[in-house]
């Protein structure tokens, strides 16, 4: 044995001696970082020269000397597991991990000592030797923070534009819309309609109180699910700008759920933030043990510090400075609200496969396509006028 994974010991592996005398132990770390200048969470191992959280960590653990070198490449050797894979530019002040470490008790200073100022690990808490920071998270809630001049497409001073009660009612309507279980493989890529994959239950959608900040108004929408798909928020609150601002109608979203390929623009990024992953299954059965389970009010002082230094400060830069939003909605011209042109698309797919494949064809030429649910004979192409999708598996939003 290694000493340290429960796997058989490669003979070709020299044992490494000058680890943190301290016990391995499993562990949850609180991570916080700002997403900015990393291409997402998951380490890239295709290409290790982009900088990715991951990344950042593991070479942390290393040269802290909580973990051996060989977790670099090979992470399964420490256990590890991420509750949630964010994507490329999006910040949280509350992802937790697992892995297995040397537990010393002062394993977080070592740790922030090899890491760059803005990926943080806020505390540490012993787990049981079966936790799984991803399969045993029950759910979690994410915020999106942005200025309300987009919920209006007729705003012609920016910085004087409040939301009206009006439309405050409006989006807290169509966000209760939300809730439940719904197939959202529009909102996502690689999803087809009639897809179990395709279906998330979204625990609460609601809106806060809008707020100035440096003369712009902005609101947070915050979100509670089971799980998300890669880009599945960005959608959702994509969709309900246009419905909000009148460029798309109530139909459009009805489509959206209904129809096998609808068109719903893609929000940017930017004010996306994870703010916390639950467990309360996990501990109401565990949390007797070592201290409590997963609780974290311990930190929130520190959370609030990272968030107000780290990523609130980036988020409004790239609003009031750089115009994030508003260079979005120029875009917004790019797509098709009225359903015409995903069909006629659909219709074509169609065509063409029944074309290929004339001795298992499942659809009949003379019935309407948009009817028909999709299939593996129907296949769906993501038409968003956005930049292109990664080639990566799209598994959580991030």
């Amino acid at each position: 044995m290694t000493g340290w994974s429960d796997e058989p010991r490669d003979p070709s592996i020299v044992i490494q001696t000058d680890l943190v005398a301290a016990p391995k132990r499993k562990v949850c770390l609180l991570l916080a970082f700002c997403g900015k200048n990393y291409y997402g969470l998951q380490l890239n191992r295709g290409d290790t020269s982009l900088p990715t959280i991951e990344g950042a960590l593991f070479r942390a653990l290393v040269d802290a000397k909580v973990v051996p070198e060989i977790c670099l490449e090979k992470s399964q050797q420490m256990k590890y597991s991420s509750s949630s894979r964010t994507d490329k530019g999006v910040s949280t002040c509350g992802l937790p991990v697992s892995l297995k470490l040397r537990a010393c008790d002062n394993a977080v200073q070592l740790i922030n000592e090899h890491l760059p100022e803005d990926i943080r690990v806020l505390e540490m808490k012993r787990v049981t030797k079966s936790f799984h920071a991803k399969n045993q998270a029950d759910a979690r809630t994410y915020s999106y923070t942005m200025p309300t001049f987009a919920f209006d497409k007729n705003v012609e001073d920016k910085a004087a534009y409040r939301l009206g009660e009006g439309k405050l009612t409006d989006i807290k309507r169509v966000l209760t819309k939300y809730k439940g279980t719904h197939s959202f493989h529009n909102f996502t890529s690689g999803k087809r309609m009639g897809e179990s994959s395709a279906k998330r239950y979204i625990i609460d959608f609601w809106a806060e109180v809008p707020f100035v900040h440096e003369s712009l108004e902005f609101i947070t929408l915050k979100v509670k699910g089971q799980s998300f798909m890669i880009h599945q928020i960005r959608k959702m609150v994509g969709l309900l700008i246009a419905m909000i601002s009148g460029r798309s109608s109530d139909d459009h979203f009805d489509r959206a759920f209904s129809l096998p390929l609808e068109d719903i623009p893609k929000a940017p990024g930017n004010g996306l933030i994870l703010e916390q992953v639950h467990y309360q299954a996990y501990n109401k059965k565990n949390g007797h043990l070592h201290g409590g389970g997963l609780d974290w009010t311990s930190c929130e002082e520190k959370a609030a510090t990272f968030m107000r230094s780290k990523i609130l400060p980036i988020l409004y830069t790239e609003e009031i400075e750089n115009g994030c939003m508003e260079k979005w909605l120029e875009g917004m011209v790019n797509h098709d609200f009225t359903g015409v042109r995903p069909k006629e698309q659909w219709n074509e797919q169609i065509l063409e496969r029944q074309q290929k494949n004339t001795d298992s064809e499942t659809t009949p030429a003379n019935e309407d396509p948009a009817n028909h649910p999709a299939t593996e004979t129907s296949p769906i192409d993501d038409i968003s006028q956005d930049e292109p999708e990664s080639k990566r598996m799209k598994v959580e939003e991030d």
